[in-house]
């Protein structure tokens, strides 16, 4: 009898991992770096350099799967190491709590994903070899595109088109988050059929990918779902803005400011920097990014202007500030001394850092007051509300369901027959 288990966001957010097994085949789906279980890795305290899989396997900070990872990076742990020839991953997206352990994956498994995804685990290798190279990168985005491990190589998947691999057939349909190419998998085993969403919501630039992801799902003996939102009682995760009413705020400031734009953005969120980037242009505005910015958005394929802060460029900033979009890293925020700023300009905080509420985030606001810089937010969250969780589980109408990558799976109340499980670490549950 085919089993799914679950290594990874059990009772917490991020780290996904599902794994499925049948006949002695596996097919395990994301494979992120793990939010600390124990504690004890917390920046400035990180595990010994060479030695980061065997740390935090000790600890219990990494699945402790065999046959998964290289040899050498479990040496001393007890843990057998190297391919199977059975097992394969396939990865929803590209953020690290579900790609961020694919460095460690030994070479002679396959992983694949959306071809979206493989470009962004490129473009974050090109930017984590240029800040070893620079030290001057900004750290923020460095932690970020650090990964562990050797860059994975990632076999690029259609989606809609079934991967066979011994008694499984997995097959990728494109969903909506906050990053290109995510996507949930649908995979038949010879018990019946798991689907697992992925990171997922409704409030995005494509919500009928969800619903066709969840037409092809429909009646599946397993749904596993992300619920980070529930439990979560704010505005923001129970009435989240949608990604078009981001573009209309963003369009609406840049069309009444007079002076220059300063902006704080997310990475990965390529759809929003693309739309941000067109807006600006309707409006006779020019987006400069930092060099950690424009070194990803290269690597990814995006063509974009640089801000070098170079005397030569100040000069034609202070004489034009209204062609101008800055964006900032909090090292680049004291520059707003030798910036055309003030009352007319404006710093728009688009879910980037710095955050507002962390002690960068305090710093940047004292900034702005002194410069009388208005500050503006705007942005969406990558994950559904509450409704929406439950309302993807309701079109899909599986026998049981997993709610997974959230604090509160308890508060997953699906309509019967749907039976709600809420997942133990490492417990294998039959299918079917």
């Amino acid at each position: 009898m085919a089993t799914v288990s679950f290594w990874g966001g059990v009772g917490i957010t991020g780290s996904s991992k599902v794994l499925i097994e049948d006949q002695g085949w596996r097919v395990l789906l994301d494979m992120g770096l793990d939010r600390p279980q124990t504690d004890l890795y917390h920046h400035p305290v990180s595990p010994r350099p060479g030695q980061e899989l065997h740390d935090r396997l000790k600890v219990g900070d990494a699945p402790w799967i065999p046959h998964l990872f290289r040899k050498d990076a479990v040496a001393g742990t007890g843990l057998a190491g190297n391919s199977d020839g059975k097992t394969a991953v396939f990865i929803t997206h590209s953020h690290v709590d579900h790609i961020g352990l694919t460095g460690w994956i030994d070479p002679d498994i396959p992983i694949y994903a959306a071809p979206e995804t493989a470009r962004v685990r490129h473009a974050l290798t090109v930017v984590g070899e240029a800040a070893k190279k620079d030290p001057s990168f900004e750290l923020i985005f460095a932690e970020q595109v650090m990964l562990e491990g050797a860059p994975p190589h990632i076999i690029p998947t259609a989606e809609a088109q079934p991967v066979e691999f011994g008694p499984f057939q997995i097959t990728r349909y494109l969903v909506d988050h906050d990053v290109p190419g995510a996507s949930g998998y649908i995979v038949e085993t010879a018990s019946g059929r798991v689907a697992y969403t992925g990171d997922i919501r409704l409030h995005g630039r494509h919500p009928e990918w969800v619903k066709r992801f969840a037409q092809a799902a429909y009646g599946s003996e397993v749904l596993v779902i992300e619920g980070t939102t529930l439990g979560n009682k704010t505005r923001d995760t129970e009435h989240p803005a949608t990604e078009e009413q981001v573009d209309k705020t963003f369009t609406d400031i840049v069309e009444h400011t007079r002076g220059l734009m300063l902006i704080t953005l997310r990475p990965r969120n390529i759809e929003r920097i693309e739309s941000f980037m067109r807006i600006a242009e309707k409006f006779g505005r020019q987006i400069l990014w930092s060099k950690e910015f424009a070194t990803f958005l290269e690597a990814y394929g995006l063509k974009v202007w640089r801000m070098d802060y170079s005397p030569a460029q100040l000069k034609k900033i202070q004489a034009h500030p209204e062609r101008y979009i800055i964006q900032m890293w909090p090292r680049d925020i004291p520059w707003v001394m030798d910036l055309p700023v003030g009352k007319e300009s404006v710093f728009i905080q688009a879910d980037g850092d710095p955050k507002l509420t962390s002690p960068a985030g305090r710093s940047l606001q004292h900034w702005l007051q002194r410069y009388h810089i208005p500050l503006r937010t705007l942005g969406t969250r990558g994950h559904g509300s509450p409704e929406a969780i439950h309302k993807i589980v309701e079109w899909i109408r599986p026998k049981i369901v997993y709610p997974l990558h959230t604090h509160a799976p308890e508060l997953l109340l699906p309509e019967p027959p749907t039976i709600r499980i809420v997942p133990e670490y490492g417990r294998r549950y039959p299918i079917g």
